[in-house]
């Protein structure tokens, strides 16, 4: 029956981060610098839509909590692909025009192909949670691995591979974070307060900080299609590798499971890039920043 409530939150999780995603989205719009410029970061935290998204990230991230301390990671992540889902649309009403056909089309793809690959890594409800060792590898590895990232977007010429580096960056922070908060609630729970000094807890905090950051990044210059879809795609990918390889988590992969993932890549790609170029006069109103307040 646990699993079921974890199922649960890990849906009101998704409602939670859909709606940060659309604040975070609209917030782009009225801030135009790429933060990963110097400054930009003072500018961002004045806004209040700032706050907002901050808000319902709390919620997510209180939901998730809950979520993965019911149910495996290869059980909750795979229901992230449902923010592609809310949205799409929902950024398109509030932008002011239709969602296209093509966007939808990119969204379809998108998720057949994350629940394709998905359902190869899902065999049951076993799971466990991170040793000490593996606690700080991860959380190390995956705070420098961003810090690349982050680096390495902040010299792309093109919004578009700038907005693709740090949405998959902030996909694979918030992967890693499940795991690494499954961990820290597993630890408060048998330890207590002294839980608290876990390197779990610590790596939660940077990560999702830095996730954080690196999704309200993404959305600059870009609707919130590509960016989402990356996101999507990295974070339950990023939760699998770090579940399987440190958590005891099951992977039913073998060579055929290989073969579901690349397929699932090329059909991800291509819904992605239907989402990056919307056609047909549909061009998000929000390209076009409105004057900050």
């Amino acid at each position: 029956m646990g699993i079921w409530w974890g199922i649960l939150f890990g849906l009101l999780s998704c409602t939670a981060y859909t709606a940060a995603a659309v604040a975070q989205r609209r917030l782009a719009v009225r801030v135009r610098a790429p933060l990963t410029r110097r400054g930009e970061l003072t500018t961002l935290v004045r806004h209040p839509l700032w706050w907002v998204s901050l808000v319902f990230n709390g919620g997510r991230a209180g939901f998730q909590v809950a979520a993965v301390s019911l149910a495996p990671l290869t059980v909750v992540q795979p229901l992230g692909v449902l923010v592609l889902v809310f949205g799409i649309p929902w950024s398109a009403r509030l932008g002011g025009r239709r969602v296209s056909r093509e966007e939808w089309r990119g969204a379809a793809f998108t998720v057949v192909a994350l629940g394709a690959l998905l359902a190869v890594t899902v065999t049951g409800d076993r799971g466990g949670v991170l040793d000490d060792t593996g606690s700080i590898a991860v959380g190390l590895g995956t705070v420098a691995l961003l810090a690349l990232t982050a680096w390495a977007a902040d010299r792309r010429r093109t919004a578009a591979w700038r907005s693709y580096l740090l949405a998959g960056a902030a996909g694979v922070a918030f992967g890693v974070s499940s795991a690494t908060v499954k961990t820290a609630v597993s630890v408060i729970g048998e330890t207590g307060a002294v839980g608290l000094l876990h390197s779990s807890v610590a790596a939660t905090a940077v990560i999702a900080v830095f996730g954080l950051l690196l999704a309200q990044a993404a959305y600059q210059g870009m609707d919130i299609g590509a960016p989402l879809g990356i996101t999507t795609i990295a974070n339950p990918v990023a939760a699998a590798i770090v579940g399987v390889a440190f958590m005891d988590e099951a992977y039913a992969g073998d060579w055929w499971g290989g073969a579901v993932a690349a397929v699932c890549a090329v059909l991800a790609a291509y819904g992605i890039r239907l989402l990056t170029v919307p056609q047909n006069g549909a061009a998000d109103k929000s390209r076009h920043p409105e004057p900050a307040p």
